[in-house]
């Protein structure tokens, strides 16, 4: 039975260690099979190198430290502890006594302990900072106040930092633990609270040679602690300065240099404390720098700064604002902005007409909020497939740059019926999705809905751009759960007619199952299902980690990537794009933003992920970015130079939302570079608002095809208007400026600034929508709609710049209130100057505000009266002649123009 039982202990302990390797096992497999076991061994051998190091060197000293205090422990624990817990001795027998040998194998045991917490964490925690010192790649820019390189802030400050928090915070403990044990054993005696005086205190020479040792090495490290705190003011944010301020300069850096010498000082003494008798060579340091340094740095500064600096704060911190403002510039890529004029209110010339064909080709209709609903009910064919979002792209078709919304159509096991929310079901059977739908962003058909550029399953089209070779998804957005192909079990590939169409996984990527990955996958995922399922072969494969997002961080969790990604469609295959961001927090003087704790970031990483086999590809974007230059040196070969990417993919580039939203946000202040104005915020912006829903909200940048005052050819941009910054009791919602970031070609990633006359109003999006409520027509058709058991649904509002001035288009969307309704497009709103049409069509609207036209009806619409706009079966020649059209009519406004000025 012991036997038995040691076996079963034996075995309980073996699967215990391999339950504990399991998922550092599973990892290897998975990183391995991407063809990214650099990224899996290089950290894990430096966490385990920066352990070993730390951990030793921390053993030493706390070894040494412990076994100085053998004795005094030894002796305090059998002649005094034992006696007050009472553990004497029995029958002439010690009980509970230690021996030497005993203490001193606890003293080490514990050192031992607490050097492996503090090295894991510091290891842990503190690898990168560790690799990026040894790696660092200078910014080329130095600091306005220690005129060191961003890289010592960037990559060797924080390295600094880390040593620091590894061995002075647990000496201080360690120090504090020994004091009160020499005081509570009474080796260590305090007579007198008067340190200076002789015999104020008594210890005995082994405790202090011990608290000498103790008090030398933490002496040391206090001063090289606060010789980071000298550049650690950069970061400062006391006063109205973020960086180093005036009393930073003035007070705070002499403080500190006088606190390291005292420091310095110090240590030096408590060497004297080792070899001399004199206990206040011990007393005298500790209360000295405890006292100054409240003193000195902790109030002083304080008080110069409030009494000395804010009566003038202004004249004393100009440079230091001009400082931070130089600094949040470059660390958000806004010192990089082209400004330029732009009227606002031209009036719109023959002239003008001309060169705005393009952007009124391209003007996009079709809101992403009621699109999801229309793609859900029109295309989401099965309750299991579901749309996450919508991605606005653009596409060659025909030689004409079209803009395309499209959406994924991917799988939920989630939404299946309960009783076949299976393991078999959801774990081999639905594996993945199937095909998207996509529409142009300009068009509708005659029933309001969009006009579907790819629609059905299997995905049909008649463009050859959006045609899919590969339509099946089994990584993306909504893919949370691993699953197992390739097994006995066909996988459900979509469904067609009273049967479904079946499919197995031919992918490059999925972890095989060996006797051995089966065994450690089985204890990683705490299963036996890998075992009890026939199913499965030595052929299935197991996908793991297979929402994009999540996979491209356990990869690189060192880049930040963006929350949104996008897909695009690459010669019949599915791909994602992840914008990945560069970042640091330690930029000198660079604002912190309000939601992120970083002050630098740059879009320096593409990500490409396949949606059928999950492979990842990362692709280095901004050469100049030393951050990015830094990881590629810990990690060479893996970020693939943007040249590598095809050209089809790169067609597709697009300048990321997020950080354009961050690069907005930063701009509101500092596109003001005077420090007066800065200071005292005279010229502040706002995101533009509008009304959506009946609620005021910020303007969310937009993607547009159009063309850029002064440019000769139509792209895509990224667009975001701005107002003058409001309050409580002055609002103003008129247009001060709107920032462009371009995407196409050598112009990808250059941000333009167009800014506004301030002497003139021009109305903004919010003011553009109290008109288009004010108007008595629109506004008694709205209304009407709204009482006849609909809603009406107003789409976000485009302020397109055109012809020197602006063009603002919104759909009108109508939804019955039965529930799952689709929204249908009615109505389009087009102002221009002081003409506010609402028509059936885009062209009717535009011809409105740009030529006469005859009132807004008010009649009920029915769908039959509107015309039928292009299907997507349209070709060239269809193209062509929507463009002849556009021509058409900027042909008889040039006409009507003429005419008029050559009557006045």
């Amino acid at each position: 039975m012991k036997v038995v039982l040691r076996i079963f202990i034996l075995l309980a302990l073996f699967l215990g260690i391999l339950k504990a390797a399991s998922g550092f096992y599973e990892d290897w497999l998975w990183f391995s099979d991407l063809g990214y076991a650099d990224l899996f061994w290089t950290p894990v051998l430096s966490k385990a190198v920066i352990q070993i190091i730390n951990g030793t060197i921390l053993f030493i000293l706390l070894s040494i430290t412990l076994l100085s205090s053998r004795h005094a422990i030894l002796t305090y624990y059998n002649e005094n502890l034992r006696k007050r817990l009472r553990l004497v001795e029995d029958m002439g027998t010690p009980s509970f006594y230690l021996n030497s040998k005993q203490i001193t194998v606890f003293l080490l045991v514990l050192a031992a302990i607490i050097s492996f917490i503090i090295s894991f964490i510091v290891g842990f925690t503190g690898w990168l900072d560790v690799l990026a010192f040894i790696n660092s790649s200078d910014f080329y820019l130095t600091d306005p106040i220690f005129g060191k390189d961003f890289s010592f802030f960037v990559f060797r400050l924080p390295f600094l930092v880390t040593i620091y928090n590894a061995f002075f915070p647990p000496l201080v403990l360690l120090t504090i633990a020994t004091a009160s044990f020499y005081f509570l054993t009474k080796v260590f005696r305090i007579h007198s609270f008067k340190f200076w005086k002789r015999n104020s205190v008594s210890v005995n020479p082994t405790a202090r040679k011990h608290m000498a040792i103790l008090l030398t090495v933490l002496f040391t490290l206090k001063a090289f602690g606060y010789y980071i705190s000298i550049y650690s003011l950069v970061y400062s944010q006391e006063g109205h300065v973020i960086g180093a301020g005036y009393t930073d300069i003035h007070v705070t850096v002499p403080v500190l240099k006088i606190l390291i010498g005292i420091c310095l000082l110090c240590s030096l003494l408590s060497v004297l404390a080792y070899f001399l008798k004199d206990a206040r060579f011990l007393s005298v340091p500790v209360p000295l720098v405890v006292v100054l340094s409240l003193v000195l740095y902790g109030i002083l500064p304080s008080a110069f700064q409030s009494f000395l600096v804010v009566p003038n704060e202004l004249e004393k911190e100009a440079p230091y604002l001009a400082n931070e403002i130089q600094m949040t510039r470059y660390g958000y890529g806004l010192d990089k902005i082209e400004e330029r004029d732009y009227a606002g209110n031209a009036e719109v010339t023959a002239d003008g007409l001309k060169g705005e064909a393009e952007t009124l080709a391209n003007i996009r209709i079709n809101d992403t909020r009621p699109l999801l609903k229309a793609y859900t009910q029109e295309q989401g064919i099965r309750l299991y497939y579901k749309y996450n979002d919508i991605d606005v792209d653009r596409y060659k078709i025909n030689g004409q740059n079209r803009q395309i919304m499209l959406s994924l159509r991917e799988i939920s096991t989630a939404d299946l019926d309960e009783k076949a929310q299976t393991f078999v079901n959801t774990r081999f059977k639905y594996t993945h999705g199937f095909g998207l739908t996509a529409s142009f962003a300009n068009e509708v058909t005659s029933k309001g809905l969009p006009a579907f550029a790819v629609q059905n399953i299997p995905p049909q089209t008649d463009f050859t751009p959006l045609s899919l070779e590969e339509p099946r998804i089994y990584y993306g957005e909504l893919t949370n759960n691993w699953v197992v192909v390739n097994t006995l079990v066909k996988e459900f590939d979509y469904p067609q007619g009273s049967e479904n169409a079946e499919n197995n996984y031919a992918g490059r990527t999925g972890i095989t199952f060996t006797p051995f990955n089966k065994l450690m996958l089985s204890l990683s995922q705490t299963t036996a299902r890998f075992y009890l399922a026939q199913e499965i072969t030595s052929q299935s494969r197991i996908l793991l980690h297979r929402n994009i997002v999540e996979r491209v961080n356990k990869l690189m969790p060192f880049i930040k990537y963006d929350g949104d990604p996008y897909a695009v469609i690459d010669n019949g295959r599915i791909k994602w794009f992840i914008d990945g961001y560069t970042t640091a927090r330690t930029i000198p003087y660079s604002t912190s933003s309000s939601d992120q704790n970083i002050n630098y970031i740059r879009n320096s990483v593409k990500v490409i992920v396949d949606a059928y086999d999950g492979t990842v590809d990362f692709y280095s974007v901004d050469q100049e970015d030393p951050v990015l230059a830094t990881y590629k040196k810990i990690f060479p070969g893996v970020f693939k130079d943007l040249a590598d990417m095809p050209s089809s993919l790169k067609a597709h580039l697009r300048y990321p939302e997020t950080m354009f939203k961050m690069q907005c946000q930063m701009l509101n202040h500092f596109h003001m570079t005077n420090p007066r104005v800065f200071y005292n915020k005279e010229d502040a912006w706002d995101l533009a608002k509008e009304v959506s829903n009946t609620q005021t909200e910020s303007v969310d940048p937009y993607y547009v095809i159009m063309k850029l005052p002064d440019e000769s050819k139509a792209e895509f941009i990224l667009m975001q208007p701005f107002t003058p910054a409001s309050s409580e009791t002055n609002v103003r919602n008129n247009m001060i400026s709107w920032l462009a970031a371009r995407s196409d070609g050598d112009y990808y990633g250059k941000l333009v600034l167009y800014k506004l006359p301030k002497t003139i109003q021009i109305d903004g999006p919010f003011q553009v929508e109290s008109r288009i409520d004010q108007d008595p027509e629109i506004s008694k058709q709205l209304a009407l709609w709204n009482q006849k058991g609909s809603s009406v649904i107003r789409g976000n509002l485009l302020a397109l710049p055109f012809a020197g001035n602006f063009l603002f288009i919104e759909p009108v969307y109508l939804q019955s209130n039965t529930s799952g309704s689709i929204p249908e497009m009615k109505r389009i709103v087009a102002v221009l100057g002081d003409k506010v049409v609402m028509e059936e069509t885009l062209d009717k609207a535009i011809q409105g505000v740009l030529g006469e036209t005859e009132p807004v009806t008010t009649v009920e619409p029915k769908n039959e009266s509107v015309p039928e706009t292009t299907s997507p079966s349209q070709d060239l020649d269809t193209i062509k002649q929507q463009l002849d059209q556009i021509r058409t009519i900027l042909d008889q406004l040039e006409k009507q123009l003429d005419t008029a000025n050559q009557t006045e």
